[in-house]
């Protein structure tokens, strides 16, 4: 997946270098929680090519750093999605995503449970997940931009379900 995430990005890369300042990456942190746990601290580093002032392409990755045993591990979000934006006024913008991911590593899941007996045979899940974002948007200057964001992953078939992430960042258009 880490691989798909790198050519994606460098795919948009060559793209940008042709068609003008259309490429971003960005940064995010802030708290996550899943069905399961409490707050837990989140990370996003992203980057997307920008189609015109209202469409881009976003690739990007979040961590939901989780603490505790099982079902309560860290989960790893690698997603690919479309993104809208509505700009109100040269300074200020609202957006939208939509879009897929992969998450890993999942939740510790014990299978061969017998009820009264103890559990074997722990097994990892990851899987697909479905993404929703929205998110508002300060635009500095024409390069810069701060930005607070809600992504959604809709939870795969594993305990921990699904995972609500709210960020602040920043991003920087080449």
């Amino acid at each position: 997946m880490k691989k798909l995430l790198g050519t994606l990005l460098l795919a948009s890369s060559f793209v940008a270098v042709a068609d003008g300042n259309n490429l971003y990456v960005g940064v995010g942190a802030g708290a996550g929680w899943n069905d399961i746990q409490s707050p837990a601290a989140s990370f996003r580093l992203d980057g997307g090519y920008n189609f015109s002032d209202n469409w881009a392409l976003e690739a990007g990755t979040t961590g939901l750093t989780q603490s505790g045993g099982t079902p309560n591990q860290s989960m790893q979000y690698y997603d690919l999605s479309v993104k809208g934006t509505l700009p109100l006024s040269d300074a200020f913008g609202v957006f939208a995503q939509v879009g897929g991911a992969y998450g890993s590593p999942g939740a510790t899941v014990y299978t061969d449970c017998n009820r009264g007996d103890s559990c074997t045979g722990l097994n990892q899940q990851a899987g697909w997940n479905a993404l929703t974002a929205v998110g508002v948007q300060l635009n500095i200057s024409r390069q810069f931009s701060l930005n607070l964001t809600n992504y959604y992953y809709y939870g795969a078939n594993t305990p921990q379900g699904n995972s609500n992430v709210l960020l602040g960042g920043a991003k920087f258009n080449f």
